[in-house]
């Protein structure tokens, strides 16, 4: 029986930078072939095929570095770290939210209206930006 490798906490975070950014990649060129109004399917199917195949692998490791049993278990700074990185981003959204009740109206932004494509993308900003300030803050952080 074959054994999996247990991974350090930070190579699995590091794994899932990669691949939310190979996501977000991905994501950000649906969005652009959608803004120039061409269908997806005018892609050559060998294109689309390969982008499917990509992230069918990138959502197993995702899920791989996610399980507890594959990774080793946070330490105390570990956990710290990742509690400031989750309260940035908090912090951030909170922000924006302000920025926009503040200037949303003289703007002409009244309503959102996000479309599947965008919330995948903003899903994979999310993650990428969660794993990567765990990184800087377990890399730089006191």
């Amino acid at each position: 029986m074959t054994r999996f490798p247990r991974l350090t906490l930070s190579q699995a975070k590091t794994t899932r930078v990669i691949c939310w950014f190979l996501v977000g990649v991905a994501q950000f060129f649906v969005l652009f072939i959608h803004a120039q109004g061409q269908p997806m399917k005018g892609i050559p199917l060998f294109i689309r095929i390969s982008v499917a195949v990509l992230l069918l692998i990138v959502v197993c490791i995702v899920i791989y570095t996610t399980i507890d049993k594959f990774v080793e278990k946070p330490d105390e700074r570990a956990v710290l770290n990742n509690y400031r990185a989750n309260s940035l981003l908090y912090s951030l959204f909170f922000v924006l939210f302000g920025l926009y009740i503040i200037f949303g109206e003289k703007l002409g932004i009244n309503t959102f209206s996000i479309n599947r494509e965008q919330i995948i993308f903003l899903f994979s900003l999310l993650n990428l930006a969660q794993d990567g300030l765990f990184l800087f803050y377990e890399r730089f952080g006191s």
